[in-house]
């Protein structure tokens, strides 16, 4: 699994599958000048959220994945327009690049693939549910029986590996609500592609390989599928840089 540096502004994204990790808390003239990569209804929908820390995490999602695909497509950021499918998963118009995006405790993971759809999930381990009823709640008998069976220190641990690698690949399929936690099974093991058996006979479920990948956050949880046999490569950014190589007029400065 391949881990590598900061992106700095000499960077260029590759045609390799890459997922770039961030920290999301950025001083007020950072997150003014992310804002101006906003069109109206992506502030709409920033201005919407009720508490400061979500609008924030909110704003800084949506800055850095315009920077990271401006620089992919060599385009202006503020140039770039959405759509949402079926299911509500956003995508590109007008280009055949994949992407995806979560966010957990002041993070946030970005994936970008050129080799078709992509999936990434990250979490925090410090949430404070009772794990063991949501394993047996979403995960499927056997996973959520590995689950029970690890010990106090490995138990959140061995959740969330479970937890990320299916959230990763329903975002993927670009199913959401529509596909069940407990319709299809993994065996996430950090640093190795496992894939993913299908218990129904949904085809979206089928061809998926999920990575658990070593989170370079500590007490981070990090977990991304797609239908590639190579894992993608792992990249930390700063967000404050890749929103500054793009000047007022939304070229990118060289």
């Amino acid at each position: 699994m391949r881990i590598e540096g900061r992106i700095d502004d000499k960077d260029k994204i590759s045609d390799v599958s890459q997922v770039w990790i961030a920290a999301a808390d950025l001083p007020a003239p950072a997150l003014a000048r992310g804002a101006t990569l906003l069109n109206d209804e992506e502030t709409r929908r920033v201005e919407a959220f009720r508490f400061d820390s979500d609008r924030r995490m909110s704003l800084v999602a949506r800055a850095a994945l315009r920077a990271l695909l401006g620089q992919h497509l060599n385009v202006d950021p503020r140039s770039l327009r959405f759509v949402t499918g079926e299911h509500g998963k956003p995508a590109l118009a007008g280009a055949e690049v994949e992407f995806n995006v979560s966010h957990s405790a002041g993070h946030i993971a970005i994936a970008i693939s050129d080799g078709g759809p992509i999936g990434v999930d990250i979490e925090s381990m410090k949430r404070s549910s009772d794990l063991l009823h949501l394993a047996e709640r979403f995960f499927s008998p056997p996973e959520a029986e590995n689950v029970r069976a690890a010990d106090e220190n490995e138990r959140a641990r061995r959740f969330f590996a479970y937890w990320t690698a299916k959230e990763s690949v329903i975002k993927a399929a670009g199913g959401g609500l529509s596909i069940e936690l407990r319709s299809f099974e993994t065996d996430p093991r950090l640093g190795e592609s496992t894939s993913v058996t299908n218990r129904g006979a949904d085809p979206r479920l089928d061809g998926w390989n999920v990575f658990a990948i070593p989170s370079p956050i500590e007490s981070m949880q990090l977990a991304i599928a797609s239908r590639a046999e190579e894992p993608p490569l792992v990249r930390a950014f700063d967000v404050i840089r890749s929103i500054q190589m793009f000047d007022s007029a939304g070229r990118e400065m060289k």
